[in-house]
């Protein structure tokens, strides 16, 4: 079964303190565009205000963030930057955003960023993530999708987030919540001038991210163009009534005579809680369906087995429908979630996925509960079956631990992500997660020093950040202790 995935991203966010040392928080979106025989790459960067360190001056607080960005092929640096971006002066947290432009040629890249709070030494963040430039100077073809949150007209000259007259600030995450009732996009089109047939743009969205097998057309938009040899599109749609979930968004250019010419496709996420009481399935499936007949026990399991699935507004009302022992809100709950990722057959649909939930919970479980409710259960069924999996069972100075390693996860087409595993007490046998490079998932910068603390006496939040840098470099050049030296290998 082709799994379904969901980031629950939020319950990062809100949860993270300005003193947290580990808060340290940035969405990292990018877009690849041309302009003439040049290609470069937009980066865009929004740190979330109340992951920073602040300084207050006359009742007025500022943040600082130090980056260092490389843009890699191979072990080879193309291209690179430093610099600071700060936040505004404002007596209230704010987040505050940046862009950066780098010329690149066609080819694939690693794009590697470290993120250093200002403030709190201690407080990094680091994105690790390929991408590919495939335009071509010659050929139509399109720019990456920037999605967008604001589109406003500005004549503003010197402003790096302004083009053709219209000031773009790009969607956080690519995570759309409830406030945001319209989705604004840019891109562009190139070498339109090189056939002299009209063409025209469709954009769709679908449910569901590619390939995930729940792909369900919900809008489409129809855009006229002209030939020129670079056309921008910057265009609107509402998405007030998209429901909660994964949406997979794609641009096709067509000829007159409806001949492919060029695609592109981005994923985002949505989250609207509201509920359509009017809708007719409501009063009319659920009596009948396979909720509707199953044990008691059966259903409180399977919601259980669903919690991966859940984004953020979703994951509150499982759960309390769990607590809450609530039997018939329960029973519905599951139908319509299942009804609304195939409304052909929710049946089998649950049952291909408890079939795959099972399978998981019988390879985890542990003393504490059921195996999709361990954190390698959890991660298992949020993002599928690692391309690889490395376990290390008996090393002098570290409690057994497991890394694994995703070469892409689907959804926001994420690469070379990492989950590192351990068991802090050995009085059971239940990993939890001490760390990953995954957006949305747990950031700790200082897990090696948890990792191997039998070989150190300080807590990490008093050690400076040139000791811990150090033991870095020790452990990554060890070959008793090889956590390290794995997590950098895995590439």
């Amino acid at each position: 079964m082709k799994k379904i995935y969901i980031i629950n991203l939020f319950l990062i966010l809100f949860s993270l303190s300005t003193n947290n040392i580990f808060g340290l928080d940035i969405s990292i979106t990018h877009s690849t565009f041309q302009y003439k025989n040049t290609k470069y790459i937009e980066l865009y960067i929004q740190v979330i205000g109340n992951t920073v360190k602040y300084r207050e001056e006359n009742d007025l607080k500022q943040a600082k963030v130090d980056f260092t960005v490389l843009i890699k092929q191979g072990d080879k640096i193309v291209n690179f930057d430093k610099f600071t971006l700060t936040g505004p002066k404002s007596k209230n947290i704010k987040d505050f955003i940046g862009i950066r432009r780098f010329k690149v040629k066609k080819g694939e890249y690693i794009l590697d960023i470290t993120a250093k709070d200002v403030y709190d030494e201690n407080n990094i963040f680091k994105y690790n993530n390929s991408f590919s430039v495939d335009l071509n100077e010659n050929d139509i073809c399109i720019s990456d999708i920037q999605l967008l949150a604001k589109i406003k007209k500005s004549n503003e000259s010197n402003n790096p987030f302004v083009k053709n007259g219209y000031y773009l600030e790009p969607v956080l995450f690519h995570y759309l919540p409830k406030d945001i009732d319209t989705l604004g996009l840019y891109l562009e089109l190139y070498n339109l001038n090189k056939t002299k047939n009209e063409k025209y743009v469709v954009l769709t969205v679908n449910k569901g991210f590619k390939n995930d097998g729940f792909n369900t057309q919900i809008i489409k938009q129809k855009i006229d163009i002209e030939n020129k040899t670079i056309y921008p599109v910057l265009t609107k749609m509402s998405i007030k009534g998209l429901q909660s979930g994964n949406y997979h968004l794609k641009v096709d250019l067509f000829s007159d005579k409806n001949q492919l010419l060029a695609s592109k496709y981005t994923n985002f996420q949505r989250s609207n809680p509201v509920e359509n009481a009017k809708s007719n399935y409501a009063s009319t499936g659920f009596k009948n369906s396979f909720a509707n007949k199953m044990p008691e026990d059966s259903i409180y399991y399977s919601l259980k087995a669903m919690v991966p699935l859940m984004e953020s507004s979703n994951s509150v009302s499982i759960n309390n429908i769990i607590s809450s022992k609530n039997t018939k809100a329960a029973r519905y709950f599951l139908w319509r979630y299942w009804y609304e990722k195939n409304n052909i057959d929710p049946a089998g649909a649950y049952s291909e996925y408890m079939k795959y939930a099972k399978a998981v919970d019988k390879k985890f479980r542990s003393q504490l509960g059921y195996g999709f409710e361990t954190d390698r259960g959890y991660i298992y069924l949020k993002y599928g079956m690692p391309s690889e999996i490395i376990t290390r069972e008996s090393e002098p100075t570290a409690p057994p631990y497991e890394i694994w390693f995703y070469d892409r996860i689907e959804q926001d087409d994420q690469r070379r992500v990492k989950f590192i595993f351990y068991i802090p007490s050995l009085a059971h046998n239940d990993f939890v997660l001490l760390h990953s490079n995954c957006r949305g998932e747990k950031k700790n910068p200082t897990w090696f020093y948890e990792l191997y603390s039998k070989r150190n006496d300080s807590n990490v939040r008093n050690v400076k950040q040139s000791q811990i840098e150090s033991f870095y470099e020790e452990l990554k050049n060890s070959f008793d202790n090889n956590a390290v030296r794995l997590w950098e290998e895995l590439k």
